[in-house]
């Protein structure tokens, strides 16, 4: 390789650092603020004095989170609340998303294909659209101000684009192996859970995370349907600390930043899978 074409290498290669760089500072810089605007006192907070680093960093934003334990600010309870309400949204989506998506792989039916891509459109509209009526559904279910209640509406908005994710994984799978299973015996149960699911599971993995994430960061279903404070999750409960009076800045960062906390740890683990399941489905 001549001089010259070295030169044009180790130039677009520095470009290329260098935006991802300016991408890394642009996207992480609301975040450092925020965990470091959460370590300074309340004086200099309303006097937007956020100094990098802190000149006197303070923990008391995070301590008064718990030791508030009176009306309806109870941040413990609302990690609580959300850790129950994600976990069985994800577990309920991942088993719409693999029966549906198994439907949708193996078996031949009328407007398949349709129904496939109604699954990606219906996300085109607001979610302000289906307020009102999944509101009247589930009071006339009785699950207003139910964590079951919100459970089946946060499944709603995460099932059908897991069920279209996780298809595509099936549809990878050869249809060999099903048909050698029963040849031996195995019923379409079996095939699924013994078969099709360990192959899968990178697809049905990243459904789960997804549903948890979006569970998890969801403020407008949880607000408007449940009523009792000691049941709202994170989002609406870190909204209590906005009033018309006051805003509470230091605990509303330090909410902020915890509430990052638990996804980060159960995230964590499965990262490598879900980057893994969203790369492989979009190639799929």
């Amino acid at each position: 390789m001549t001089h010259h074409g070295k030169m044009k290498r180790y130039t677009f290669r520095a470009l290329v650092y260098l935006g991802v760089i300016f991408f890394l500072v642009i996207a992480l810089f609301p975040i450092s603020w925020v965990f470091i605007g959460s370590m300074h006192s309340t004086a200099d907070l309303l006097k937007a004095r956020v100094a990098f680093p802190p000149r006197n960093p303070t923990l008391e934003h995070y301590s008064a989170l718990f030791r508030a334990q009176y009306g309806v600010k109870l941040f413990s309870r609302y990690i609580i609340n959300s850790l129950k309400v994600g976990m069985g949204t994800a577990a309920l989506t991942m088993m719409i998303a693999v029966l549906g998506a198994y439907g949708l792989s193996r078996y031949r039916f009328v407007g398949r294909e349709i129904l496939s891509r109604l699954m990606l459109f219906i996300y085109v509209f607001p979610q302000s659209l289906i307020l009102v009526p999944a509101y009247v559904l589930l009071a006339r279910l009785k699950l207003i101000d139910s964590h079951v209640g919100l459970i089946l509406v946060h499944t709603g908005l995460a099932a059908p684009f897991c069920t279209w994710l996780v298809r595509s994984f099936f549809d990878a799978i050869p249809k060999e192996l099903e048909e050698a299973a029963s040849v031996e015996g195995a019923n379409w149960f079996h095939v699924l859970f013994r078969i099709i699911l360990p192959l899968a599971a990178p697809g049905v993995v990243t459904a789960g995370v997804y549903a948890l994430v979006l569970s998890w960061g969801e403020y407008m279903f949880a607000v408007n349907f449940l009523m009792s404070g000691v049941k709202w999750t994170v989002p609406a409960g870190l909204a209590t600390y906005m009033t018309e009076q006051a805003i509470e800045w230091g605990q509303l960062l330090a909410g902020t930043v915890l509430t990052a906390v638990p996804i980060l740890l159960i995230f964590f683990p499965f990262a490598r899978a879900f980057l893994r399941g969203f790369l492989e489905g979009a190639l799929r």
